[in-house]
């Protein structure tokens, strides 16, 4: 199989942006836990701060062609993203780096490699659901063009989501759900 590495602008030239392969699927489940490890109790409770992906979700966004790793120069898994389709555009599902490789441009490599194939598929837009308080959430997101969605303007499925995640634990004051609109790009 060829591995068809990226370089994202900004990102530097020990790590490298790839489609993920079935082998690397294991090792996202630790990325996941390490980054929830960085958020406060009260944003990301205990009883949630440990639920991984599930290995059949991971495999079938991978087989979509919808989930992209990042590596280190080692090879190893550092970060990686993923997207769902909902509601007939694309949705940034997860998005996480190990808390060891922060600040240096890969969360960002990971969501323009996202956007761009959601603009080479021709999505009208790009949906996510993140933390509006936190500077690497929705002010992250903010710098690529994602603005809040009203809630009043939130689809069935956005509403869903984010009633699934306030039925876990999570504060409804503080999720908010994001769109990029990418028909103008």
């Amino acid at each position: 199989m060829v591995v068809v590495r990226s370089q994202p602008v900004g990102l530097p030239e020990n790590y490298s942006i790839v489609l993920s392969s079935a082998e690397n699927l294991e090792a996202i489940p630790a990325i996941e836990v390490a980054a929830a490890a960085t958020f406060a109790e009260a944003d990301l409770p205990l009883g949630i701060r440990y639920r991984v992906t599930d290995q059949d979700v991971l495999e079938m966004a991978r087989q979509g062609g919808r989930l992209w790793i990042a590596l280190n120069g080692d090879d190893r898994v550092v970060g990686f993203t993923m997207l769902e389709i909902v509601g007939g555009l694309a949705h940034l599902d997860e998005l996480d780096v190990h808390p060891d490789h922060v600040r240096q441009g890969i969360g960002s490599s990971l969501l323009r490699v996202a956007i761009d194939w959601a603009v080479r598929e021709a999505y009208p837009a790009m949906t996510l659901v993140t933390f509006r308080h936190l500077i690497w959430n929705a002010p992250f997101f903010e710098k690529f063009g994602f603005s809040e969605i009203e809630r009043d303007e939130l689809s069935l499925e956005l509403r869903e989501i984010l009633r699934d995640e306030i039925a876990i634990g999570l504060s409804k004051a503080n999720r908010i759900a994001m769109r990029l609109r990418l028909d103008k790009a």
